[in-house]
């Protein structure tokens, strides 16, 4: 089976109920699935490129949000790095190749958007090898991030 297209979307572009079903899937995957109560409404998403991928019936079975550089903070240097995150995928999709597509579709946005700039990720440890496969290297040793170990990963632009 092939993985289900996605589409490009800001926020302001996003129906209600596409948020509504884009938050349900993050939190059934990250909260429910990995049991993991963590903060998933940040107040990143309003400014972020949202990745979608619907099945047949246009139910959201995939997502992940792309962030640019940050902003100034405390006076420190503003942060040059792009990113990607909250990439989500319903057990429905899993091994269809939907993921490897998402984070190919976020590594063209980013590019497209702020060429040349390093993409740095957190990555949940396991997922290692899988973010390696696109040229992602670890940068930090693994810490936990809400009772789920993470690290640190960056792709060099």
């Amino acid at each position: 089976m092939p993985a289900p297209p996605i589409r490009r979307a800001s926020f302001d572009a996003l129906t209600p109920t596409e948020l509504h079903d884009l938050l349900a899937l993050r939190s059934g995957v990250f909260v429910v699935e990995q049991s993991c109560p963590y903060p998933d409404i940040d107040g990143r998403d309003p400014g972020a490129l949202h990745l979608i991928a619907t099945d047949g019936s246009g139910a959201i079975v995939g997502c992940a949000r792309c962030l640019g550089p940050g902003p100034v903070l405390d006076g420190e240097a503003a942060d040059t790095t792009v990113s990607f995150g909250r990439l989500a995928v319903d057990r429905s999709q899993r091994s269809t190749g939907l993921g490897r597509a998402l984070v190919a579709e976020s590594l063209a946005v980013l590019a497209e958007r702020w060429p040349g700039r390093d993409v740095v990720i957190g990555a949940q440890l396991y997922l290692e090898r899988f973010y390696g496969s696109f040229g992602f290297v670890r940068e930090t040793e693994p810490y936990d991030d809400f009772g789920i170990l993470h690290i640190d990963m960056r792709l060099r632009r």
